[in-house]
This record gives structure tokens, sequence and C-alpha cells, in this order.
């Protein structure tokens, strides 16, 4: 019974962290009527961050409830708390759906330090990481986050490979990335002389650079179809930025795609009739303000949650942002008109049959 309920909890905790977790459901809060969610200011100065879930209710009478689901390298990567993946879950106990709405990391926002940066910085500020977060969150979504939930890569891999012994993903559109870098061969001159890496890197520069050192990347190739995959092969597949058309807009369908098979393995181990247990032992793989009380409070309203449809939003430069480069010469993506316009056709789609 013991390694049941450990298994689920961890099962749990993937969930929080960023791109599989339907366990978003036991994550946070949205209480914001609809009239006026789209109608705010659109600086972030205008933006108030809600208090926690308002405990004085039934929980069975929660409308809805909203956690932002990140994912960063950790310890070891360059840039270790830069955000690789954010999404936000949105449950809708009205409408009996589950919207995961993926943001780009690349979108450029004005942080409340004054500076204007990508979004996947936010929680990388050394102050108060989920607040920023959360503050940039409501101010391209209109929505506002009470929880957060992350992972760093090593403990999805060990979530999705050793605690939930794999999933099972239908992927939609092949990926064939022959550029998926290897951790640790960073650095690898593959053999390459000083004479050699001079003439290089003469001629080349940014990842035309890179791609001259092959050693350090592998081929990944998933088929369209039903794939088991493993922790490693998991990570890869939501991570993969060459591999696919849609480039980063791909990479929030396949993370969708992870999250799918996340709660389909989630329901098969009966992981909602244990939540309160689970996030005991989920917690400590994982960074979150959650806490266990909201969580045995949350849970009633949670089991028939698991059945939920699915319906996946990703912002992108073919709806709602354009790319851009910035001032420093980064590649970005920034709204075609204005975040009210980014949150009008995100309602429009929430709204959609």
């Amino acid at each position: 019974m013991k390694n049941f309920v450990l298994a689920h909890l961890k099962q749990f905790i993937i969930a929080g962290s960023i791109f599989i977790t339907l366990g978003s459901a036991t994550a946070s809060y949205f209480y914001l009527a609809q009239q006026r969610m789209y109608s705010v200011d659109s600086s972030p100065s205008a933006l108030t961050i809600a208090s926690q879930v308002d405990t004085s209710q039934a929980p069975e009478d929660l409308t809805s409830l909203t956690t932002v689901l990140l994912g960063y390298g950790g310890a070891g990567h360059d840039g270790g708390h830069l955000t690789d993946v954010i999404q936000v879950a949105h449950l809708d106990f009205e409408q009996q759906r589950l919207y995961l709405i993926s943001i780009p990391r690349d979108l450029w926002v004005q942080l409340p330090n004054g500076q204007a940066n990508k979004i996947n910085a936010a929680y990388s500020l050394e102050a108060d990481q989920a607040k920023v977060l959360k503050e940039m969150v409501q101010t391209v979504t209109g929505i506002t986050p009470n929880y957060f939930i992350g992972i760093d890569f090593v403990g999805f891999q060990r979530l999705i490979g050793e605690t939930l012994d794999g999933i099972t993903v239908n992927v939609t559109e092949v990926l064939d990335d022959p550029w998926y870098p290897i951790r640790g061969e960073e650095l690898n001159l593959c053999g390459k002389s000083p004479a050699e890496l001079a003439e290089l890197h003469s001629q080349y520069s940014g990842f035309e650079l890179e791609k001259q050192f092959e050693c350090r990347y592998e081929h990944l190739h998933f088929p369209v179809g039903e794939q088991q995959l493993e922790g490693k092969d998991a990570l890869a597949y939501v991570r993969s930025r060459h591999g696919s058309a849609g480039g980063d807009f791909s990479r929030s369908r396949r993370q969708h795609e992870v999250l799918a098979a996340v709660k389909t393995k989630l329901i098969s181990l009966q992981t909602f009739e244990n939540l309160p247990a689970f996030f005991e032992l989920a917690v400590k793989h994982t960074k979150t303000d959650l806490d266990l009380e909201i969580v045995k409070y949350l849970a009633p309203a949670l089991i028939n949650a698991r059945n939920y449809e699915i319906k996946t939003i990703v912002l992108s430069t073919e709806n709602v942002f354009t790319p851009g480069t910035s001032a420093s010469g980064q590649s970005i993506v920034v709204p075609k008109q204005d975040w009210n316009q980014v949150r009008a056709y995100l309602h429009a789609e929430m709204q959609a049959n």
C-alpha cells in the first residue's frame, strides 16, 4: 500500500511540474467574473493577484480552478530557472472542461522591475519568483492564478520513468530532430584541432556553429501513433526544438499530448481518490505554493474532474502573436495588437464548443 500511495503521489507531482500534469486540477483556484476578465486595464500595475481559495464556501460550489505549471532545467543547466515550459491549467467545473493554455517562453513582457524581458525569465528573478510569474501570466491571459507547481528536468524523468513506469502518448505529428543536445557534451570539441576550431569560429556563429559539433547531439525520431515513452524519451519529446515545422508552438502541442497521457495514467492508478495523501509525498519533489490543507479542501471538487473533456489552446503566431527582435537581438514574440486582444481571443476559444 505504501508503494502504491508513493507511486500515485509522485504522479501528482508530475502534474504539478509543467507539462505533465492534470494534477493541475489540484493546483489552483481561479475566480473572476467573465464580464470582468477581459476588460481590465492591460498594464501589469492595474492587475491584482488574488489570495488563495476562499475556503468558506463548499468545494462543490467552486466554479473553476487554475494553476500555472512550470518546467525548468534546474541544477546543472545554463539558466536553470528559466522556464522551458509555461502552461496554464484551468478547470471549469460548470462546463466540465480542463483547459490547457500554452504561453510561448519567448513572449516579450514588461516585468515588475521595469525591465522588458522574455516571460521565461520571470521565474528566475530572485525576489518572490512565484508572484512575478503569476503577474506575467495574468497580464497575458487575464486569468488570475492563485497557485503554481514547478518541476525540473531530473524530477520529470524520474516521475515518468520510475514512478509512472512510462506513459502512452498519442503522437499526432512526426518528430524528427537530428540536433537534440546530449547533456554533459555541451563543450565537447569532437576531436577538432585548435586550427580547425579557429576556422569554424571565423565562418559560423550561433546555432550554425553548434551544428559543426555533431558529437554534442543525438537524433530523435518519434513516428505518428501511440508511443510508449519512458522518462528520458518523454523529456526529449517535450523539449525538442528542431524536429517539427511549428518550432516552439509544436512543442506546446507535444506538451499537451504528454499531459493527456499523464491524465490517463493517473486515472488508471486511481490517483484522484487519494489526493491529500499523494500531495504529502509529491510536495517533496516540486516547488509549489499549495499546502496540504488546501488540497484536502479541493479534493471533493476534483474527484469528478478526472473525466472532464480536455481542450488545448496554444497562443502562437498563428493567432495572437507576431515574431520580432528585441533591441539586444533576441528572437521574441509580441502581441499583434495588445493584451486585450490576446485575452479576447482566449475568451472566445474557451467559450467555443
